[in-house]
This record gives structure tokens, C-alpha cells and sequence, in this order.
């Protein structure tokens, strides 16, 4: 393990002198700190360690009290906006109307190519699907071969959170299947796969730069250049082969090899987009006509009313610059945009809904992450993110390295993926039996499994059920559900702009919590549209234990009968990702409710956006 050990910092010590100005900083240097941010110093930007932070709002910090005075001429006007202040409000406060609020997850944009239906970032952060600990255990886990899949993936969190939860020197061999549905998605993992895992720049480098192909809208021009460069790589002449199917096996800085397959015609359109010639002032004009139509202010407003002042003014800035960094960071290298996150006209393929990459972490630990490398969590949150990220991307390369681990990439519709896997079409998974299957939220009503065929719960344990490994006791298919709730009359979601339905929701959801009869009356006195009435609407299901009501569900799709004719059962106790959010794995057994902190809700709910109605169930060999 040691030698091991002095392997890594040998590598990654001559990597150090090794750049292609790939990174954030000035100069294309990668960050490991956050550095003073006075720009206005003698000799330019100061760049000592910053240790102070400005008390009012945090979202900059400066190594000494004379770096601050000489900035505040430039940051006064951050630093005092109405955003900042406690006393903002939302328009529709200030104008005194009901506001308009618009149904989440919808395009505003005619676009020359479909936007993911998950969106850019996707709403459930990331997790690990192996648990090692609470399976097989560490001991045994560290020498075992693991066959995980992912079947309906839209990015490559999970697989990344999943690699970086391997035990510590793994000695096994880890075959890894990742099958994203959509052909946009799908083909922007496989480019950041490649950036990632194929040897070149430092470690550093490439994690940054994979950071701002999944979070930014705007590159550097070395970042820019450095990505087509390796489209050119990974595709070559493929768009004028006349193959039916897209093959490829790449090596990577360690054992492990990057497969991909797909149908050939799957990769046009994402290769058209990748290799487009659009400007960047047309580009960040098409996200803002999405993040910040002027139909929607109150749709945003809403979000910006629950956070905190500097939380609200880093909001509005990740939206205008597009850019994920430290608040202070110079932006100005980023010049070209990021032709993942486009159509091949420039058309961005967000969602409304596609607030913010925090929504897509565990904010938390994202804020523990930054406060490490010194940036203050009260108020630059998007910098905590991207040092969070970029350590995730950094432990997710080095794992790789170190650990003989292959990852499998394909692009198909998961129902026809199920069938060629049992008549042996993926050789690597000629045994059909995966130790997890991940279907993610396919079943979710009806969800697409690609080709826009709609599959249901029954399509879902038929097809992939008979590939679980049964000699493996702990092996496990899990999926969630966010969508669910709206085949059960009393769990329906009701819109908030209309005053009776909100009365009516409110009643339906208090009447097992009179404690919130005196609250709930003073609040009202507010008016229907307070901010504070809103936030407790939108909060009351975190009082409600939805278990009951999910297994009906459940019950009227026959999951279970169908599972045990199958050979499975559902766990009573998940182990792998807990049934709701805001209850931890190792939470009492009967602890149905998130019992959280103020702070830790603040960061779940609130900045995350956690859905408190979203559930995950697990099923395993009988």
C-alpha cells in the first residue's frame, strides 16, 4: 500500500511541470486554494492566500485589510445590491399582484436538437451503488469482482461517486456498464470519460476542465481547443463510416480500458454540436433567454426568496456569467463556449428547471470542501461547489489509475439493451449477473428508455431482473421515483398560484400536525403569496410520512407480486441510498421523517432542492 501510495505522488509530482493551461486560474493554472481577491493591487491581481473574509456578505476574501480597501471601490456594488439584503423581495411583493408561476421542466426555446428530459444536471445528487460497508463488507469487498450497471444514466456522477467508494486498495477487477438512453448525453459523458481517464494533461488540469463541461456554458480558449482536439480523437472520420454501429476501445492511465458502442446514427447530431462554429455572445444569449425569460422572474424569484442574501446575489451571478467558479475569479479568459452544453446552432439544452449544478451535490459537503480550501460557505456556495467537484474528479482519475477498473459506455434503448446482454452480445457481460443494477428514475410514470418508448415498472423488472448476479446475496436492483406521487389523489402536487388550492393543500397536509395551527394562522396574515406562506407549502411534506402511500403505489403496479414470481423481494431496509431524502442510512428503523437541523434542511431542501417526495426502493435475490 505504501509503495503504492509513492507511486501516485511520484506521478503526480511530475505531472506538475507538465501544463497545457487547462486550468481556471490566471495563466490557465489550476486552483488548489482560494487565492486574495483584489485585482486592483500595484502589480495587478494580488495573488497571496486569502484569509479574511468581507463580513457582509462573504462572497470574497482578501489576504489583508489594505488588499479590502483598495477592492471595495469595484466590490461595493455586489456587496450593496438589493439582493444582498434581508429586506429583499420578490416582485410580485413589491407590485402587489398574484404571482405567475409556470410548471418546472419545460424548454422555452425552439430548439435544433431535444434538451435531455433530465435536464442539464439532474435533480437527484449523485451516489454510490456498491455500499460496500453495508454489503459485502470491506473486508471481503477489497478482494471481490465486482459487475455493477448503470441502464439508464444521464451522466456520469453516480459511476464517479461509485469508483471513488471502492475500498481502498481494491485488488479485485471492476467491469462497470453505463447506458445512457439519449444520444446528447450519453455522447457528452463519453468525451468527458475520455478527457478524464486517457493520459495527457495533470490530473488537475482535466478535472477542471470536465468540471466546466458539465457546469459551465463558457470555456477558455486552451479548454476550447483542447476539447475538440479530442473529439477528433475519440470519433475520427466515424461520421463518414458506413457501419451500422460507433466502436471504440480506449486505453487510460491505468489497467482499465474505456469501451464505447452505439449506433452509429446516434452520434451525428451530438458530433455537429460538439464541432459547431457558433460564437460565445450568441451562445450565452440563448442560456439567458432560458435561465432568465422575463416571463418566468416569478418562478425565479420564488427559489431566491427561500435562500440567504448572499446566496441569492451568487445565484443571479452563476445565471448571467454561466461560469462555475469562486465569486471572485477572473472570467474574462473564458471566451468560448462550452459546445457540450449547445445545440449545433447554439441553442442551450437546459431546462427552466436547471437552477443551479447545486441541486445535483450533496451541498453540504460541498460546503465542507470549500471551507478546506478556504472559501467562505455563508457566501460563495458556488465556489465551495467547484472545489467539491473538482475533488470528486480528482479522487475519481487516481482510482482509475491505481484500481483495474473498466468502464463499458453504450448509447441504446435499455429495453433492447436487456435482451442483447442475456444473448451475450456485451462480452464482458456474457454471465448476465450484475452485482447492482441502477435503472434510475426508468420506471418513474412511464418514463423514456430511449427512441421515445415510454417502459413502466412491469417492463422494468422483466427485462433487467433476470441479470442480477443470485449468487451474489447482496446484490441488488434499485430505482427511484419522483413522479409517483402524482397517481395517488392525496399526494398530488397543487400549483401555488391559486389561493383555494393552496388553502386546500394546506389543510390536507396539516391535519396530523397541530402544531402548525398557530403558525399557520399567523402566516396567513401575511397573505396568501408571502414568501414565508410559500416556503411552508413547499416544506409541509417533509412532515408527511409518504411511505405508506408510496407502497400503494407500489401494490397497484403489482411490484411485488411480479418481483417474487421473478425471484426478488423488495428490502424493507435499503442499502444502498436511503427511501427519502433526509433520512440517513443508519437512522432508527422506524424513523420515517427527516430530522435534520435547521442548517442541514437550509442546504438539502433549500439550496439543493432536494424532493421530498421523491422515494428509492431496492429489490434483492430471494
Amino acid at each position: 500500500m505504501r509503495r503504492e501510495r509513492k507511486s501516485v505522488d511520484l506521478s503526480l509530482s511530475l505531472e506538475s511541470y507538465m501544463t497545457y493551461a487547462l486550468g481556471t486560474g490566471p495563466g490557465g493554472r489550476t486552483l488548489s486554494h482560494l487565492i486574495c481577491s483584489n485585482d486592483r493591487a500595484q502589480n495587478g491581481r494580488c495573488q497571496n492566500v486569502a484569509q479574511m473574509a468581507c463580513a457582509q456578505c462573504g462572497l470574497v476574501k482578501y489576504c489583508s485589510g489594505h488588499c479590502q480597501r483598495q477592492h471595495w471601490a469595484k466590490h461595493r456594488s455586489d456587496c450593496e445590491s438589493k439582493l444582498n439584503q434581508c429586506t429583499w423581495q420578490p416582485n410580485w411583493v413589491l407590485e402587489g399582484r398574484q404571482p405567475s408561476f409556470h410548471c418546472e421542466g419545460i424548454a422555452i426555446q425552439a430548439c435544433d436538437m431535444k434538451p435531455n428530459p433530465s435536464g442539464l444536471w439532474g435533480r437527484i445528487p449523485g451516489y454510490d451503488i456498491l455500499r460496500p460497508s453495508l454489503n459485502e463488507g470491506l473486508a471481503v469487498s477489497v478482494y471481490q469482482n465486482f459487475k455493477l450497471c448503470f441502464a439508464g444514466a444521464n451522466d456520469i456522477r453516480n459511476l464517479m461517486q461509485t469508483v471513488n467508494s471502492l475500498p481502498n486498495g481494491y485488488q479485485g477487477q471492476c467491469d462497470i456498464l453505463i447506458n445512457d438512453p439519449d444520444a446528447v448525453s450519453a455522447n457528452q459523458s463519453l468525451v468527458i470519460l475520455y478527457i478524464l481517464l486517457t493520459d495527457g494533461p495533470s490530473i488537475d488540469e482535466v478535472a477542471e476542465l470536465a468540471l466546466h463541461l458539465m457546469y459551465s456554458s463558457r470555456l477558455t480558449e486552451a479548454g476550447s481547443a483542447y476539447v475538440r482536439r479530442c473529439v477528433h480523437m475519440i470519433y475520427g472520420d466515424s461520421a463518414r463510416q458506413s457501419d451500422m454501429t460507433f466502436q471504440r476501445c480506449f486505453p487510460t492511465r491505468g489497467r482499465g480500458k474505456l469501451f464505447s458502442a452505439q449506433p452509429s446514427m446516434a452520434i451525428k447530431r451530438p458530433l455537429e454540436a460538439f464541432l459547431s462554429r457558433y460564437e460565445l455572445p450568441k451562445a450565452m444569449r440563448r442560456m439567458r433567454d432560458v435561465l432568465l425569460d422575463p416571463s418566468r422572474v416569478d418562478d425565479r424569484h420564488k427559489i431566491l426568496a427561500n435562500l440567504e442574501p448572499a446566496h441569492r446575489l451568487a445565484h443571479v451571478y452563476y445565471w448571467k456569467t454561466g461560469v462555475l467558479a469562486p465569486f471572485s475569479l477572473d472570467l474574462r479568459p473564458f471566451t468560448h463556449p462550452n459546445r457540450l452544453a449547445f445545440s449545433p446552432l447554439g441553442s442551450w439544452l437546459g431546462k427552466t428547471d436547471d437552477i443551479s449544478p447545486l441541486q445535483s451535490w450533496n451541498v453540504s459537503q460541498a460546503q465542507a470542501t470549500g471551507l478546506r480550501h478556504g472559501v467562505d460557505s455563508s457566501g460563495d456556495i458556488f465556489g465551495c461547489l467547484f472545489f467539491h467537484i473538482k475533488q470528486e474528479l480528482r479522487e475519481f482519475i487516481i482510482r482509475m489509475k491505481n484500481f483495474h477498473v473498466n468502464i463499458h459506455h453504450t448509447q441504446y434503448d435499455s429495453r433492447l439493451l436487456s435482451k442483447g446482454i442475456s444473448v451475450g452480445v456485451l462480452p464482458s457481460f456474457v454471465n448476465a449477473s450484475f452485482d447492482r443494477i441502477d435503472l434510475g428514475g426508468m420506471a418513474d410514470s412511464g418514463g423514456s428508455t430511449g427512441g421515445g418508448r415510454a417502459t413502466s415498472l412491469e417492463d422494468c423488472l422483466r427485462d433487467w431482473v433476470p441479470l442480477i448476479n443470485r449468487e451474489n446475496p447482496r446484490s441488488c436492483l434499485m430505482m427511484s421515483f419522483s413522479k409517483w406521487s402524482n397517481e395517488r389523489e392525496a399526494m398530488k402536487r397543487d400549483p401555488l398560484s391559486s389561493p383555494e388550492k393552496v388553502l386546500e393543500m394546506l389543510k390536507r397536509r396539516c391535519r396530523n400536525i397541530p402544531s402548525l395551527g398557530p403558525r399557520l394562522k399567523k402566516l396567513l396574515e401575511q397573505g396568501m403569496h408571502s414568501p414565508s406562506m410559500i416556503r411552508l407549502t413547499q416544506s409541509l411534506d417533509a412532515f408527511i410520512d409518504t411511505g405508506p402511500a408510496f407502497q400503494e403505489f407500489l401494490n397497484s403496479h403489482d411490484a411485488l407480486g411480479l418481483g417474487e414470481g421473478l425471484g426478488i423481494r423488495q428490502r424493507r431496509r435499503n442499502r444502498i441510498h436511503p427511501k427519502r431524502f433526509g433520512v440517513s442510512m443508519d437512522a432508527p428503523p422506524g424513523q420515517a421523517l427527516p430530522n435534520l437541523s435547521k442548517e442541514e434542511y437550509y442546504s438539502l431542501f433549500t439550496v439543493g432542492r432536494a424532493d421530498l417526495l421523491t422515494r428509492f426502493v431496492e429489490f434483492e435475490p430471494i
